[in-house]
């Protein structure tokens, strides 16, 4: 009797390229760059077609990974395909910007116009705020927007340019367009990591007195501020009043709270957030570990860091390749390496060296 012949594989229809497109979306959003460029040759082998989603995923990595050349190239496929690259005309543009590739990123727009059927929206000149002035828009009959005015806001920052920066929140506001939160949250997250958090809370008693409620980024902005000058009762302060104001205090504040008390050498007020943040019900991600592994070991409490190791574990929380790399740089400054010698063969059991 003969047994029935198996189909054979290429005779399957083949996956939808939606499918992978939310695969390459969620794999970019985690800034696994290479790891989309490796996904989608893989398409190709197993001939998945691609669509305008696929390539400006692409185009994002290659940008991400400043490899602008590559990025170019598969523009080339998009015109070639007869595809209109809207979207991605701006991704290529702040590749450049990125790359603080000025020059480039103005070719790019002047072909952007040339191309008459692709042209430079509010989005394209809000990431072209560095190289293009306000004129230009308006020349072209866009209207900047917040969105616009927050980019310059957040640009002039970077470069130190305070006076700058106030001149266009003054703008603004004369033009009838009112900063958001984002707005403000940008300037007092630049001024806190400049070390000026006595500025950054002027901007904040500016937002309250505007009617705009301080929200859990601002807040978590000036914690960062107070613990980077070592300011930790004022950090602790504003921890207090967010709790004080019903915002919802996250991992994310708490990990502030913990890297400023981990930084200064205060682990026992860094383990009591960890058991805090806990009891509330907030899963302490490996990022948070990490910090509590570094300060311990930093203070010499290599058994404390040891023990945080089968915790973490026992939360489901499995420790990566860099709270392997901080436990061992401390057990070699302390010259404990060798006592250490079965995290070493836990490492290896766990083939942490292949982690991507």
């Amino acid at each position: 009797m003969r047994t029935p012949k198996r189909k054979n594989a290429s005779m399957r229809p083949l996956p939808s390229v939606v499918r992978f497109n939310k695969i390459l979306g969620q794999v970019a959003k985690l800034k696994h760059y290479s790891a989309v460029i490796s996904f989608y040759n893989q398409m190709g082998v197993s001939r998945i077609g691609h669509d305008v989603c696929t390539l400006t995923i692409l185009i994002n990595s290659y940008c991400h990974l400043n490899q602008m050349g590559f990025s170019l190239s598969v523009l080339g496929k998009f015109f070639k395909l007869g595809l209109e690259p809207m979207s991605t005309f701006t991704t290529l543009i702040n590749g450049f910007l990125l790359e603080n590739r000025v020059v480039q990123a103005a070719e790019l727009f002047n072909k952007m116009i040339n191309a008459g059927n692709c042209q430079p929206d509010a989005v394209t000149y809000g990431t072209l705020v560095k190289g293009f002035c306000m004129k230009e828009m308006m020349s072209k009959g866009i209207a900047p927007d917040v969105i616009t005015y927050t980019s310059l806001i957040h640009g002039v920052c970077k470069l130190g340019e305070w006076k700058e920066a106030k001149r266009f929140l003054n703008e603004m506001v004369s033009k009838s367009i009112f900063p958001d939160v984002r707005t403000y949250n940008v300037l007092v997250d630049t001024l806190c990591k400049e070390g000026m958090v006595l500025e950054a809370d002027g901007v904040v008693e500016m937002m309250i007195q505007r009617g705009i409620e301080p929200d859990t980024v601002t807040y978590s902005s000036l914690m960062d501020g107070y613990c980077l000058r070592g300011e930790m009762s004022k950090a602790r302060k504003v921890f207090k009043l967010m709790l004080s104001k019903g915002s919802m205090v996250d991992v994310i504040c708490y990990s502030a709270l913990i890297n400023g008390y981990c930084k200064h050498k205060m682990m026992d007020e860094a383990m009591m957030l960890l058991r805090e943040m806990t009891c509330k019900g907030l899963i302490p991600n490996i990022a948070i570990y990490n910090t509590l592994v570094d300060g311990y070991c930093k203070v010499g409490k290599l058994g404390d860091a040891q023990q945080l190791f089968s915790e973490m574990q026992a939360c489901g929380q499995l420790p990566d390749v860099q709270t392997y790399a901080i436990y061992w740089m401390a057990c070699v400054k302390t010259d404990k390496f060798l006592q250490q010698s079965n995290c070493l063969k836990r490492w290896k059991a766990r083939r942490w060296m292949q982690i991507l």
